[in-house]
């Protein structure tokens, strides 16, 4: 059962993560057409939504997998990357959710008012990238065992 939860683990992983890079290169390849164009429009607003279909679940999964996975590795002296990604992967992962969910939300909104005014996602651009950097940094701490 443990091989199998951390395999739903790096599934998880892998959906949050593939989540964050379609949304940052769609949305920052359409730049400026954004709002300028239905075209375009329809296409960062399906970017969001996919987003969301493919990324929160995966970072639940991680977030379960990993409860499991640490309560049967059981309790006592942990190590540091353990505990780096015990504490700061799993506030990532609650932080995400709630952070993606409400600007998602904003973006998508912002996208079906807009009637051929530009629309800015620098801010949303800005978080997810972020966000994909904190990941990559908990991913590395783990992967080095520091």
């Amino acid at each position: 059962m443990f091989g199998f939860m951390l395999f739903l683990h790096f599934v998880g992983l892998f959906a949050w993560m593939g989540g964050l890079i379609t949304v940052i290169v769609m949305i920052g390849l359409l730049g400026k057409q954004v709002g300028s164009s239905r075209d375009a429009d329809l296409l960062a607003r399906k970017s969001v939504s996919i987003f969301s279909w493919l990324a929160h679940p995966g970072a639940v999964l991680v977030l379960g997998s990993g409860f499991y996975l640490l309560t049967q590795m059981g309790s006592g002296s942990k190590p540091l990357w353990l505990d780096i990604m015990e504490k700061g992967g799993g506030a990532i992962a609650i932080l995400s959710l709630i952070v993606t969910g409400i600007l998602g939300s904003r973006v998508q909104k912002k996208l079906k008012a807009a009637q051929g005014q530009p629309v800015k996602a620098t801010g949303y651009l800005t978080t997810m990238s972020v966000l994909m950097v904190v990941i990559l940094g908990v991913v590395f701490a783990v992967s080095l065992k520091v």
